[in-house]
Formats: C-alpha cells, structure tokens, sequence
C-alpha cells in the first residue's frame, strides 16, 4: 500500500511524527520519570504506518534518515523496531535502564528501520553519556555516581561480591528520553550534513 506523496513530503511527515512522539516523551520523562506504554504503543504503530504508506523506490529502502528517502515497508520497520529493542534491552537487563526507555527505542527503530537504528542507539548512548557526566557535576556528586559505577562494573567479574541496586543506590536518575532526543538529534545532523552512517547494510 503506497500513497502518491513525493519522497521529500513523506520524509517531512515521517519525521516531524517522530520528532513530535520523541518530544512526549521527553515531556513525559522530566515530569513523571516514566514513558507511558501508550505513547510508545503509538510511536510503533505510527513507525509501522508511515512505513507502509510511503514512497518505496528502491529494492532495500533507505528509510526516513537519509538524504535519499524510501519507506521501508511493512518488513523492515518491523525489523528496525525489533533491531531497536533489542540494543538496548542489555541495558536493561543490567537495570541501566527503565523499561520505557527500551521501548521507545523498539518505536524509533519501527521509523527508521534496523540499521539507522544501530546508528541511533550509538549516538544516544554517547549523548547520553555527555549528559550524563555534566548532571554529575551540576549535581555535584561526582563521587557517589564513580563509585556506584565501578560497583555496578563489579558485578561482571565472576566470584565478586559487590552487589549494586540502582533503584535503592543510584545517585541521581537522569532522565533518559533527554538522551534519546539529543541523540536522534545527533545522528539526522550528522546524515544531513553528508556524513555516512558508521554502520551499514
């Protein structure tokens, strides 16, 4: 199912929707601390859509982040959202990260397809660490966040028994969606700008 929309326009649409979920759920992470699962239930469904409706030119479609854009089909925003979920569910597996955090990741990979998702999720985790290290010091606890991550890095080594809990011994959440927008930010920067993705396939 494709609609008449020329390249250019479905691009626009496909990102100012994403920019727009992204933006929510900034919103919704600085006042609650959460992402609600209907927002993200909506990114997916969205991502799904503007996949399915759109220009598909080319035989592997490049998706919304490109200076060349194609929908990627029904297909491929699947396996973008899936690509997207599973980056970060190591995160949260090791309680680095909440839930609606991974989630949202699975509704920004569903937009733009498996391998801009790869890219995405690497320049929020960079973005994320920047933020990350300037809340420490503007929270000045510098300390307390050092050695809570040298415990957490702890746990990795077998026979150690340094056990760390973020949601009882974290020094201060960060709210992650910040991250996940800079580096969204970041990356359709970097492609706009003429860059190649650092992964591609």
């Amino acid at each position: 199912m494709e609609t008449k929309l020329a390249p250019d326009a479905w691009q626009a649409i496909g990102l100012t929707t994403l920019a727009l979920l992204v933006l929510a759920a900034v919103v919704f992470d600085l006042r609650q601390r959460r992402i609600p699962n209907t927002l993200v239930l909506l990114a997916l469904g969205a991502g799904l859509i503007i996949n399915l409706i759109g220009p598909q030119l080319w035989l592997r479609g490049g998706g919304l982040l490109t200076l060349y854009p194609s929908a990627l089909g029904l297909k491929g925003a699947a396996l973008g959202a899936l690509t997207g979920l599973a980056v970060f569910l190591p995160f949260y597996l090791m309680r680095a990260m909440g839930a609606g955090d991974v989630k949202l990741m699975a509704g920004i990979g569903a937009f733009v397809g498996p391998a801009a998702a790869i890219n995405v999720a690497l320049f929020i985790l960079v973005t994320g660490g920047v933020l990350a290290v300037v809340r420490m010091v503007w929270v000045r606890k510098t300390q307390l966040v050092l050695f809570n991550v040298v415990t957490a890095l702890s746990q990795l080594v077998p026979g150690t028994a340094a056990s760390f809990d973020p949601a009882t011994q974290s020094a201060d959440r960060m709210p992650y969606a910040l991250a996940m927008a800079g580096g969204l930010l970041a990356y359709g920067a970097w492609i706009f700008s003429g860059h190649a993705p650092l992964v591609n396939f």
